[in-house]
């Protein structure tokens, strides 16, 4: 009997993420592409801790988060898929994913600035430019709490970061009110839970 790749509590964990009211998943089969777009509505702060923003400390109002991923046999031809070794076979993610926030400084939110020739850097001018909000440990680490508290990201018996993590991509991928993510992400699990959760939602139906 075949070895199954994923264990049942990982199912079931991955099952109440996608069932989560705020989480939002699509999957393409012709172009084997996932999206998760996830609702975040709620401010989420920095720690002061960007390269960026010299200690700057906000509460960021973040509208979403969206992360995406692609499978590798989008690279070759379908008539090769069969030749393809273990190697070749992967989801990649990239710089994929992002972060919209409210960047207009209004009621003590993040403000990106308005100079022409860059709204990325803190100049510590007049302007009074937060900059950026890359690199900051707090920013991360908070949006990733809120996937645990508000989103179901993960139980008492699993993480479910081994199969859907972003870090900060690099600084010249970050922009006015989006911050730029690089995305891992399994998306053979995720196609694993949406079918199981495909399957439950019909026997409900049914029932």
């Amino acid at each position: 009997m075949q070895k199954q790749k994923y264990t049942q509590e990982e199912i079931e964990a991955g099952v109440k993420f996608l069932q989560n009211a705020n989480v939002n998943f699509d999957y393409d089969k012709d172009d084997m592409q996932i999206w998760f777009n996830i609702n975040v509505g709620c401010r989420i702060w920095t720690d002061g801790s960007s390269i960026w923003s010299r200690g700057v400390v906000k509460g960021v109002k973040v509208s979403d988060l969206s992360l995406m991923a692609q499978h590798s046999k989008q690279m070759y031809d379908e008539k090769d898929w069969d030749s393809l070794k273990d190697e070749d076979l992967y989801w990649s993610g990239g710089l994929t994913g992002y972060a919209h926030y409210d960047g207009s400084g209004k009621d003590g939110t993040w403000y990106d600035g308005v100079d022409d020739e860059s709204a990325l850097i803190n100049r510590n001018t007049s302007k009074h430019s937060d900059g950026l909000i890359y690199t900051d440990d707090g920013f991360t680490k908070n949006l990733m709490k809120y996937l645990r508290d508000e989103c179901s990201f993960d139980t008492s018996f699993t993480d479910l970061t081994k199969f859907l993590d972003f870090s900060y991509s690099e600084q010249g991928m970050q922009t006015e009110e989006s911050v730029n993510f690089d995305v891992e992400m399994d998306g053979d699990f995720w196609i694993k839970c949406n079918d199981e959760l495909t399957k439950f939602i019909a026997k409900q139906e049914v029932a």
